[in-house]
């Protein structure tokens, strides 16, 4: 079995163990704001453990189409028309995190709490700024979305 057919395989687990990492590095980049305002320190946790499970919930999906067999690699999540019903669930589970993710961050306080944690956005604490960067995060998936129905990608075969 060659590095490509593993990876394309397994990539779920690549992309959790990145998640992992991301994680990891805003809780050790929080540390020098938290040192500076300790009262900082819950809403890191709740963002930092936020972050983990929620993004990690289509990896999740992903990685059990790929277990039980259904999905043989991640090239085919990239035809949803297809109608593979993992392939779709992984569809779902992305748009409902963006939905959910743009509630919280509008109705919910989600932008303040950004806002006054830096290093979790990146270093953007402007609150415009951080609703304008995720609506184009969002803007950009929900392109690569449509791109990937309208178009018929083909999927690679490594051997």
């Amino acid at each position: 079995m060659g590095i490509f057919v593993i990876m394309s395989r397994y990539f779920w687990l690549i992309a959790i163990a990145v998640t992992g990492i991301n994680a990891y590095l805003i809780k050790f980049r929080s540390t020098k704001y938290i040192r500076e305002n300790p009262e900082l320190s819950d809403g890191y946790k709740k963002l930092v453990t936020g972050y983990f499970i929620l993004l990690n919930i289509p990896w999740v999906v992903m990685g059990v189409g790929c277990i039980i067999g259904k999905v043989p690699s991640l090239w085919h999540f990239f035809k949803p028309r297809d109608g593979n019903p993992y392939v779709l669930a992984w569809f779902g589970s992305v748009f409902i995190l963006w939905i959910l993710y743009t509630i919280w961050l509008f109705f919910k306080g989600g932008t303040v709490m950004l806002s006054k944690h830096p290093g979790v956005f990146g270093e953007i604490t402007n609150p415009t700024l951080i609703k304008l960067f995720s609506l184009l995060m969002i803007a950009g998936g929900i392109f690569g979305f449509v791109f990937m129905w309208i178009i018929d990608i083909p999927i690679p075969k490594f051997q």
